[in-house]
């Protein structure tokens, strides 16, 4: 069996990623951080978010 991939809420992903919501659509348009869609409420995968926050440090470096 697989463990499930949490499903993020954007507002909580960008809170914990320490973002603005103008970034944060920036990088879902820059194709930067993928999302979720379900019905009209918009979801961060936990994972994706890791990654996205991974990315940021390597970045950096």
């Amino acid at each position: 069996m697989h463990a499930i991939d949490r499903l993020i809420p954007i507002t909580e992903a960008m809170n914990l990623a320490g973002m603005r919501s103008t970034k944060a659509y920036e990088e879902v348009k820059r194709g930067r951080l993928a999302v979720v869609r379900n019905g009209r409420r918009t979801f961060v995968r936990a994972s994706e978010l890791q990654r996205y926050i991974d990315s940021l440090s390597a970045d950096a470096a």
